[in-house]
């Protein structure tokens, strides 16, 4: 029975991978119990209650706004244009531009 290099070079790594799992695994456990991973906070909800309230006062409010500084671009809204060429044409005058 011969074994090709190949397949021995696949087992090697497959061992080996196992191996350092294992070694990850245990190392975690020992750094578990030395207290390394203790600072964790028990839940996430826990950080959840903060005792800061934000506070509206009502009593403010704004009086004037003044909108004479600002630059008025259109006179009305939502103007469209007609455009009194077809589309044919403008197709033509496409073909026309790319030669």
């Amino acid at each position: 029975m011969q074994i090709s290099i190949n397949s021995i070079v696949v087992v090697i790594l497959i061992l080996t991978h196992i191996i350092f799992f294992f070694m990850g695994y245990v190392l975690a456990k020992i750094a578990q119990n030395n207290g390394v991973f203790n600072t964790r906070p028990k839940s996430f909800f826990d950080q959840q209650h903060n005792d800061t309230k934000v506070s509206i006062d009502d009593k403010k409010y704004v009086v004037n706004i003044s909108t004479d500084g600002l630059e008025k671009k259109y006179a009305q809204l939502g103007e469209t244009k007609e455009s009194s060429e077809k589309i044919d044409s403008a197709i033509n005058k496409l073909k026309n531009m790319k030669g």
